[in-house]
C-alpha cells in the first residue's frame, strides 16, 4: 500500500447510537522502540499495517503481519507487537467504543484487493480534506472516517457484509458503463462519470474485458472508424466522430492499427 504522510486526530468527537470514535491516526509506529510489551485497552482498537513487517502477539499465540494486514481487537484483549526489520511500520490506528464489542473476537486477517483499494481511497481523500486543519476534525472528514471504519469492520466480519441490490452486481454495472463508452469521449470524462479513481477503474475494466480503459476505448474507436469509413464517410468526418480532431494524426493512428490508410479502407466493398 502507498506511503501516506502522518495524520493524527485526537478526540474526534464522532458519536452516534452504539458507536463512539475516539482517536484516529496514520503514522509510523514504534519509532523509538523495536517492540511493544503486552497491554490492553478499555476500548476497541483497529490497526492496519500499511508498510513494515512484524509479529502481533495475543494471549492465544502470535501471527505475522505485513502490508494489508488488518487487526481488530475488542476491549480487554492483551496484545503486543515486535517488528521484524529495521524499517518502522506505517500504521492506521482507530480507537473506538462499540456496543456488544466484548462479544466479538479479536481478528487478524489480510484484506482482499477490493478492501485494500477502498482503504487506500478513503485515506487519500481524508488526508486531502485534513490538509492545513492542524488536527481539528472537519465535518466532511467525519463521514470519511465513519465509512473507513465500516469497511474495516466488515472486512473483519464484525459487521455483516451487505450484498449489492438486485441488478446492481459489479459485473453488470461495469458492463453498462462499458457499453455506454463513446470513442470520442476523453478518458478523464469516462473516469469522472464512473465515480472510481482511474487506477481502480482500470482494474475493473481489465477484469471484465482483459483490456485497460484506454485499450478498450481504442478498440471501440477503431471499430467505429472502420464502420463509418465503410459507409463512405469522409476521413475528416470520421476523425472528428471518433475524437481525433487532427486528420493527419488520425490517418497515422488508423494505419498503425490496420496497416492501411483510412482512404483505402473507405473504398473496400461492403461484406
Amino acid at each position: 500500500m502507498r506511503h501516506f504522510r502522518s495524520l493524527l486526530i485526537n478526540r474526534t468527537g464522532i458519536r452516534m447510537p452504539g458507536l463512539h470514535i475516539l482517536d484516529f491516526a496514520v503514522h509510523r509506529h514504534l519509532r523509538e522502540h523495536a517492540s511493544i510489551e503486552p497491554h490492553s485497552h478499555r476500548w476497541c482498537q483497529i490497526i492496519v499495517y500499511l508498510s513494515g513487517q512484524g509479529r502481533q502477539t495475543f494471549s492465544g499465540g502470535d501471527v505475522r503481519v505485513g502490508p494489508g494486514t488488518l487487526v481488530v481487537m475488542p476491549p480487554g484483549v492483551s496484545h503486543a507487537f515486535e517488528r521484524a526489520t529495521d524499517r518502522t511500520p506505517l500504521c492506521l490506528m482507530i480507537d473506538f467504543r462499540l456496543e456488544s464489542a466484548r462479544q466479538c473476537p479479536a481478528v487478524v486477517c489480510s484484506m482482499n484487493r477490493s478492501e485494500t483499494t477502498q482503504v487506500r481511497q478513503h485515506l487519500a481523500h481524508l488526508i486531502r480534506l485534513q490538509a492545513g486543519s492542524s488536527g481539528v476534525l472537519r465535518w466532511e472528514s467525519a463521514a470519511v472516517i465513519l465509512q473507513l471504519l465500516i469497511t474495516l469492520l466488515r472486512a473483519a466480519n464484525w459487521l455483516e457484509r451487505v450484498p449489492p441490490p438486485p441488478g446492481r452486481e459489479g459485473g453488470s454495472v461495469m458492463r453498462r458503463l462499458l457499453s455506454s463508452v463513446d470513442p470520442a469521449t476523453p478518458l478523464r470524462h469516462i473516469v469522472q462519470r464512473s465515480g472510481y479513481q482511474r487506477d481502480h477503474l482500470n482494474r475493473l475494466v481489465k477484469k471484465e474485458t482483459g483490456l485497460t480503459l484506454g485499450q478498450f476505448r481504442a478498440q471501440r474507436r477503431l471499430a467505429k472508424a472502420k464502420d463509418l469509413l465503410a459507409q463512405g464517410v469522409q476521413v475528416a468526418g470520421v476523425a472528428e466522430a471518433v475524437g481525433l480532431l487532427d486528420q493527419s494524426y488520425f490517418a497515422r493512428w488508423f494505419r498503425r492499427q490496420t496497416g492501411q490508410a483510412p482512404s483505402r479502407w473507405g473504398r473496400r466493398p461492403l461484406g
